[in-house]
């Protein structure tokens, strides 16, 4: 069974259920028909439309790491990134050459027989830029190479999160992970607004790059329908949904945590790659319903709690603990203060600190918690 289909068979059996008990969970939000890069005939907005009443989101939009989060090789910030450059793998020995060719950037190596065309960088830069190579496979799909070297914010090369235990030294495995059709087409999803397919091959002269309003927001088509007849909106709000089914619309890229495969263990240093995963085993999130709101309805805790999806997420640790503190309100009878620090303290150096995953890439552990220090 494809990836694909791993992952969306679960949203389909809690759908299912949640029919079932509605009544006794809450209201049922249905999930989306379909993902929105699935088929190519699916009905979206165009983004213009949508800033014709939300000018103010759209336009800030531009600047978050979502909206840039796949860009084609051929734009001029990746190529300044790789042109020109060389990486030598110290564990595999093998080298790696970039070079710009009438407006195409390659990779070449020694591990390979010959130049490969590089026409794809996944990542916004925020963490890291991966290059993305593609061909049309044997069947007509589209399969790709995940390139074990990445670009990291400070100018270096290094390699890619997770391909540290390529060991290979010859053949395309050297190069990077193997990405077949169905897989290749799921990470474009996860990247794109939309990405159109005819079978397993990948329309690239129509795809979008970019995550834009209809790839979170499914109904966009049916929501401007509506404004433009003067009819009450039914556009789907993640702040409507329950917390658990929100953090999981957004872990359908980030990662869900029955995606794992297994016990999630607070040891497992991997999980902090994957900051849904993390949430949703946190005392805060678990516990929120026990806190009451000034309004008396209770709190709510969610990715977007602290992250604005639509803006560059705050660097200002002020920021955060703020929302920290809306429930950790001891003197209004909410939930306890921290024993260890004051109110005006950063709560983030200790329940949620940058974790190394290598030498140049940090990622913040959203499992709210005390670390035990190995």
């Amino acid at each position: 069974m494809s990836m694909f289909c791993q992952r969306w068979i679960p949203v389909l059996i809690v759908g299912l259920l949640a029919t079932a008990v509605g009544a006794a969970l809450g209201p049922f939000h249905p999930a989306p028909p379909q993902p929105a890069f699935e088929s190519s005939q699916t009905p979206r907005a165009a983004e213009r439309r949508c800033a014709e009443c939300h000018a103010d989101i759209t336009d800030a939009y531009r600047s978050a790491p979502h909206a840039r989060t796949l860009v084609r090789a051929a734009d001029k910030a990746a190529v300044s990134q790789f042109a020109g450059r060389s990486f030598h793998r110290d564990d595999s020995g093998v080298d790696f050459h970039y070079k710009l060719r009438d407006g195409r950037l390659f990779v070449s190596s020694p591990a390979y027989a010959r130049d490969l065309p590089i026409d794809w960088m996944f990542g916004s830069g925020t963490h890291a830029r991966t290059p993305l190579i593609t061909w049309t496979d044997d069947t007509g799909g589209t399969s790709a190479v995940e390139h074990g070297v990445s670009w990291y914010p400070g100018g270096k090369l290094g390699v890619t999160p997770g391909m540290e235990e390529i060991k290979d030294s010859v053949g395309i495995q050297a190069v990077g992970h193997l990405r077949p059709s169905a897989e290749a087409i799921n990470c474009f999803g996860c990247h794109c607004t939309f990405v159109p397919t005819d079978g397993g091959r990948i329309l690239f002269d129509q795809i979008e790059p970019g995550v834009g309003c209809a790839r979170c927001h499914w109904n966009t088509q049916q929501h401007v329908r509506e404004m433009d007849r003067g009819l009450p909106s039914t556009i789907e709000r993640f702040s409507q949904l329950p917390p658990q089914e929100a953090v999981d619309r957004c872990g359908e890229c980030h990662r869900r945590a029955d995606e794992m495969g297994g016990p999630i263990e607070p040891e497992d240093q991997t999980i902090v790659r994957f900051a849904s995963v993390g949430l949703v085993q946190s005392a805060c999130f678990l516990r929120q319903s026990e806190v009451t709101r000034d309004d008396g309805q209770p709190a709510r805790f969610d990715c977007a709690s602290c992250h604005d999806p639509h803006r560059p997420t705050s660097r200002d640790w002020r920021t955060h603990a703020a929302v920290c503190l809306k429930c950790h309100d001891a003197a209004h009878n909410r939930a306890a203060d921290c024993p260890a620090a004051s109110r005006a303290d950063n709560c983030l150096n200790c329940h949620m600190p940058k974790i190394p995953t290598n030498e140049h890439l940090h990622f913040t552990d959203h499992w709210i918690r005390v670390r035990k220090e190995p």
